[in-house]
């Protein structure tokens, strides 16, 4: 729900998984200042943005496949 609240989530994130996958805290940790606005949203406008996400990911998969025709 918040920046501090998802840093602190983060950093049991990071101690629990970081020895095994470097690559994704490393990845997270260097994109951390991108996802950070997208806490200021509200939760309701946040699960339309995730949503749209999703749906815009099918509609490529679509695209593909059909040029693939």
């Amino acid at each position: 729900p918040s920046e501090a609240a998802a840093k602190e989530r983060w950093g049991e994130f990071a101690a629990t998984w970081g020895q095994q996958y470097p690559a994704i805290v490393r990845l997270w940790e260097n994109a951390w200042s991108d996802f950070v606005p997208f806490l200021d949203y509200d939760v309701e406008i946040r699960r339309v943005i995730c949503s749209t996400n999703a749906i815009e990911s099918i509609n490529a998969r679509y695209r593909r496949a059909i040029r693939a025709r």
